[in-house]
């Protein structure tokens, strides 16, 4: 069972790098959008859900079946269970970094960013759970730093190749502009990783390691990635092999 979080600047080529590794390891492929719609149908009742399997199930209806059973789960053992979706919350996990530039000014703002780190949280830890995932952003390195068999990969690059690869994404007039964009998405995303995990999103003590894709490629970024998570689905990352021997010393080759 496989477990990738991957966790990008904008323009540096998260997203890319995160489909390219789920589709080399048959992986579902979650970013915020799935993430929200995930969200919106888990607070469908049971019945319903069951209702859905009786029909072929969607990548987003298969994951909020699972979700559903694991909170029933825990409600029925005592363990809280208490649903952390409600109406309105697919809108506020499909919200982007840009959206958190600004601290919130009222209680009711405070309270709602709040709701969504907690919902974030739980999600993905679930998410984590069910397995076999490359999960995007929402800071799922954070969110998961504690489990030892989620990969978590950081990716960065060059300020004036970000600004490109936006501008053309976006289709953007200006560099300018496209750089502008850039500055107000990683303030929010340093305050969301500020408030929610006390850390910062290029903090390299998150990851297991962090690609610079000004000098990589996204494809070879890819195959080490999907390399590094098949060793650790097998070895873990810490493992050593037995039968190389330790380096002589100076003293020890002469005598």
């Amino acid at each position: 069972m496989s477990v990738i979080t991957i966790e990008g600047r904008l323009g540096a080529g998260a997203p890319d790098l995160g489909r390219l590794v789920a589709k080399k390891l048959d992986l579902d492929f979650i970013d915020r959008l799935l993430l929200a719609d995930i969200a919106k149908r888990v607070g469908s009742t049971m019945n319903v859900l069951s209702d859905q399997e009786r029909r072929v199930p969607t990548l987003t209806n298969r994951f909020a079946q699972s979700i559903q059973r694991m909170l029933h789960r825990s409600a029925v053992a005592g363990m809280g269970g208490d649903p952390y979706f409600g109406p309105g919350i697919e809108h506020l996990l499909a919200r982007p970094y840009s959206e958190m530039e600004d601290a919130p000014h009222t209680n009711s703002e405070e309270i709602d960013e709040q709701h969504f780190i907690d919902t974030a949280k739980e999600v993905i830890t679930d998410l984590a759970e069910i397995g076999n995932v490359v999960i995007l952003g929402r800071g799922g390195a954070a969110i998961l730093r504690d489990h030892p068999k989620v990969l978590r990969v950081g990716v960065v690059a060059k300020l004036e190749d970000r600004a490109l690869r936006v501008q053309q994404q976006l289709r953007l007039t200006s560099i300018e502009e496209a750089t502008s964009n850039i500055e107000h998405t990683d303030k929010a995303q340093h305050r969301y990783f500020e408030r929610a995990f006390d850390s910062s999103p290029i903090d390299p003590f998150l990851y297991h390691f962090m690609w610079n894709t000004s000098d990589v490629s996204l494809e070879y970024a890819a195959q080490v990635t999907v390399d590094a998570a098949k060793v650790m689905s097998e070895k873990g990352l810490k493992w050593t092999d037995q039968t190389v021997s330790a380096p002589q010393s100076i003293s020890e080759s002469h005598n």
